[in-house]
């Protein structure tokens, strides 16, 4: 809980919070970069997120509809465990691309941004789990190990807040030239997948193939498979320049 004045406030939902609006701001911000106007961007992001948030807690009520029945007001409830995350971001991306459609946007240049802006996001969120000890580390007595539920363990959530920090900047800082879109969305989702591949393997509490981590394991497919589209992107942009390098001018 968060302390306010005479009040106490949730962790988990302030930080969600905090994480949706300065999601929504640097997507807007970099959307920019790419010829968008940055309320279309944010109109798009808050279509997303009603459409998610509505989604994922019906589907929620729907799947435990005999306790909702005897007690109805925990309808209303906004705890984080009431909502279905995979109905909600299945219901946020329909919901956003619907969007996009009505309004004729461009889905590539809006993929980026919110790329860039859900990494910003992330940093809270990540910070959100370690507060909240919805990420819980392995047992350590390294000198980096916090105190956590009364033992010295790995601060997971701080690891992540740290690495997609440093993504958010790599991602966000002006270079020379601008990578296209789908490049952007490319380079989000290989340095995700090498932070989870990184920290999961200090996460306490994870599902398990075989001897394996499976989030370790879908981490390192998705690592994999966007190093080798951008190393072909990179290749194909290196044969075009040395092809029109080879031109010469007609005479």
């Amino acid at each position: 809980m968060i302390p306010f004045g005479p009040f106490s406030l949730p962790t988990g939902p302030i930080l969600a919070l905090v994480a949706g609006v300065f999601g929504l701001e640097v997507a807007a911000r970099y959307g920019r970069r790419l010829g968008l106007d940055p309320n279309q961007v944010w109109n798009t992001g808050l279509t997303a997120l009603v459409a998610g948030l509505i989604v994922a807690r019906l589907w929620n009520v729907f799947q435990f509809w005999p306790v909702y029945r005897s007690e109805p007001w925990l309808i209303l409830s906004l705890r984080p465990g009431g909502f279905h995350l995979w109905a909600g971001l299945a219901a946020a991306l329909v919901g956003g691309y619907l969007y996009m459609l009505r309004h004729a946007l461009d889905p590539a240049p809006m993929a980026a941004a919110f790329s860039v802006g859900m990494v910003a996001g992330g940093v809270f969120q990540a910070l959100s789990g370690f507060l909240t000890g919805s990420v819980v580390g392995t047992l350590s007595d390294g000198p980096w190990a916090l105190p956590y539920f009364g033992e010295l363990r790995h601060p997971v959530g701080l690891y992540r807040a740290g690495g997609l920090l440093l993504l958010w900047l790599l991602l966000y800082l002006p270079r020379r030239t601008q990578p296209s879109p789908f490049r952007v969305v490319l380079m989000a989702l290989f340095g995700y997948s090498l932070l989870r591949l990184f920290t999961d393997a200090f996460v306490e509490y994870a599902a398990l193939v075989g001897s394996f981590r499976l989030s370790q394991i879908l981490a390192l497919a998705t690592a994999l498979v966007t190093s080798l589209l951008l190393a072909r992107g990179s290749r194909a942009v290196d044969y075009t320049a040395l092809a029109g390098e080879g031109d010469s001018p007609a005479v």
